[in-house]
């Protein structure tokens, strides 16, 4: 069934349309009614209703105003305008907008049945596109993971896919919105090049490259500026040959592309084997001395070179994720599980690049946490602690950080990671992690939610990354999970 939300001003007009139509022999349910604008987003917003009929002019927000908050807000949800015949022309420039259909005043039972059969074809086409991209998308996932050892040419010969270049390049590609590319696309070849197109992320398209680069090296620039000019950023792979795994080329590119997060100033990246932190290890060793010595005060200085020296030197993500993982492990060496009741764990470079926002907010946490060992610790009554989990419990499918938790209950952010860990025994990272898988197996029993709209329900956006972290938890993907 697709559900259905009805807002109109007046309330017999809602009630005529609620009565005029036999909903389910049409394949929808209604699911609520509102009476202003304002009223119909909120309930649009919180049960992401398949389809909203609403008048154009209604308070708070008039029709056009709640269409664009539906598209500002990336919702699926379908509007059908009713307007009066003074209002045409405004009701033509909400198809523009994207309304699926206007019906004129009275509603006519005959036009409003006719437009939501329309309508239903049209979801249930969604559907089997999406159900068809979410197998894809399930077969990638294990195809990409960093242990897969798929040779390209067994990953192209299992598709029938013939490639006449002896060269291969990943190409990993930020958006700023959200785009769906045709998922493994094959284009032909293009001024030397082939490529297979894959959509990997909410706001990624990965490209598969085949051309010649001893003979042809500059048809890759060419494909970038040619095909590429929309992306945000690029994070390109090295090269690769029949015989290397497709999943080392991808995490390639994924490294590259993760590595805005160190050289934000750069749109295009290259992967490059590097060994950072070896010559780095000078100053690990004297962060460890400094901590075995509890000198917080040099630690500190350290971490603040540290930190300098990792940005002048553009490290790629991985690197700087190691020299990380380094510096955690003196935190587990030197401190007692005990005092270790704040969030600092071991990371890969997805996890990091997905927390921190930059280099030096990485450090920032790192100097926080090494901080609290030699401060006296703070009380907070049982009565607060209570209310930041009941917060949590009643939000975590929205993007609340520790950050705000700490702004909204004044408290410092390393002391919230405490509690957090001492209340539960997971981290801040753990318990919501915990709190929306476990409501993500509940929806997957569900059969008419797409996994697509199960992960942005659970407070998700990207599908790859749930899928990751969805396997790591239950041991098995959302798509195999739903078959059993």
């Amino acid at each position: 069934m697709f559900t259905v939300l009805i807002a109109d001003d007046e309330p017999w007009v809602v009630y005529r349309i609620r009565e005029m139509i036999e909903w389910e022999r049409l394949g929808f349910i209604v699911i609520g009614e509102a009476h202003n604008g304002l009223s119909a987003l909120e309930i649009i917003l919180e049960k992401k209703p398949d389809v909203v009929i609403s008048d154009i002019r209604m308070p708070g927000l008039n029709g056009i105003e709640l269409l664009e908050q539906i598209r500002f807000h990336d919702l699926r949800s379908n509007v059908i305008l009713i307007s009066g015949y003074s209002e045409f022309e405004y009701a033509q420039k909400a198809l523009r907008f994207g309304a699926f259909d206007y019906l004129l005043k009275q509603v006519n039972k005959d036009k409003l049945t006719d437009a939501l059969e329309r309508l239903k074809a049209t979801l249930e086409e969604k559907q089997k596109v999406q159900k068809g991209l979410e197998l894809l998308l399930d077969d990638l996932f294990e195809i990409f993971e960093f242990d897969e050892n798929i040779k390209l040419h067994n990953f192209l010969s299992s598709r029938g896919i013939d490639c006449e270049y002896p060269h291969f390049r990943f190409i990993g590609c930020l958006y700023q919105h959200s785009s769906f590319p045709d998922a493994g696309e094959t284009q032909p070849a293009i001024s030397g090049i082939r490529y297979l197109r894959f959509r990997t992320g909410q706001n990624k398209v990965s490209f598969l490259i085949n051309y010649d680069e001893l003979k042809n090296p500059a048809s890759l620039l060419d494909f970038i500026s040619d095909h590429l000019s929309d992306a945000r950023c690029i994070g390109i792979s090295g090269i690769g040959v029949y015989s290397t795994p497709i999943a080392k080329l991808y995490q390639e590119s994924d490294i590259a592309l993760c590595s805005f997060f160190t050289r934000p100033e750069s749109r295009i990246l290259e992967y490059k084997q590097a060994d950072h932190t070896s010559v780095l290890m000078g100053t690990i060793l004297q962060i460890e001395v400094a901590v075995k010595e509890q000198k917080p005060e040099q630690v500190n200085r350290l971490l603040d070179e540290l930190s300098i020296e990792c940005k002048e030197r553009s490290m790629q993500i991985d690197q700087l994720c190691a020299l990380y993982n380094q510096i955690v492990l003196l935190s587990y060496k030197y401190y007692s599980s005990t005092d270790a009741d704040y969030e600092i764990e071991y990371m890969n470079y997805d996890q990091l690049f997905r927390q921190y926002r930059s280099v030096e907010e990485l450090f920032g946490k790192l100097k926080v946490v090494f901080r609290q060992q030699t401060g006296d610790e703070l009380h907070i009554s049982n009565e607060i602690v209570k209310k930041i989990i009941e917060y949590i419990d009643a939000n975590f499918t929205e993007d609340i950080m520790l950050i705000d938790l700490s702004k909204k209950f004044n408290i410092t952010v390393g002391y919230v990671s405490a509690l957090m860990k001492k209340e539960t025994g997971k981290t801040y990272m753990e318990y919501v992690m915990n709190k929306r898988l476990n409501l993500a197996k509940e929806l997957l029993q569900d059969t008419s939610l797409s996994i697509q709209e199960i992960v942005e329900r659970v407070g998700y956006r990207d599908y790859f990354h749930f899928n990751k972290i969805f396997k790591k938890y239950f041991g098995i993907t959302p798509g195999k999970f739903r078959k059993l």
